[in-house]
């Protein structure tokens, strides 16, 4: 990956991440302990939408290449590429469209607010309600309809 690149286009497709068309409420999730990744994506299926998993941010990527998600969730400590940087590339790939980011993260309250400074749109803090996961994404994605 050349990190001077403004653009990044990769072809591997992730582990959990397929093409998919599916119901039009599709979120990534990019989630690095696969407990929590479990727990946020049942939680997504039953309140309706299609979750997509990635386990790192090159993942993430990958499932980029493949998927048009409505919302990304997205933890900040990963390995391969970290939140932060995932949130700099997406902000420079004109191929993927504008995308709310959520992040979802164990940090400090101010490195939360420094990834929404970076174009995330809004975050959570660990531990969470999961009911609070699907709540923020219906306000977040009511703001870009």
């Amino acid at each position: 990956m050349n990190e001077q690149s403004s653009t990044l286009t990769l072809s591997q497709p992730p582990l959990e991440a397929e093409t998919h068309q599916g119901t039009g409420r599709t979120v990534l999730v990019v989630e690095d302990e696969p407990g929590l990744a479990e727990v946020l994506a049942v939680n997504l299926r039953e309140s309706g939408f299609e979750p997509i998993v990635a386990h790192d941010g090159l993942e993430a990527l990958y499932a980029l290449d493949r998927v048009s998600p409505q919302a990304i969730l997205l933890d900040l400590h990963l390995p391969q590429v970290t939140g932060f940087r995932l949130i700099q590339l997406l902000k420079r790939r004109p191929d993927v469209p504008r995308v709310p980011v959520i992040v979802i993260t164990a940090l400090s309250f101010q490195e939360a607010e420094e990834a929404v400074r970076a174009g995330a749109d809004d975050f959570i803090t660990k531990p969470f309600v999961p009911i609070e996961v699907v709540e923020r994404i219906n306000r977040v994605l009511e703001r870009y309809t």
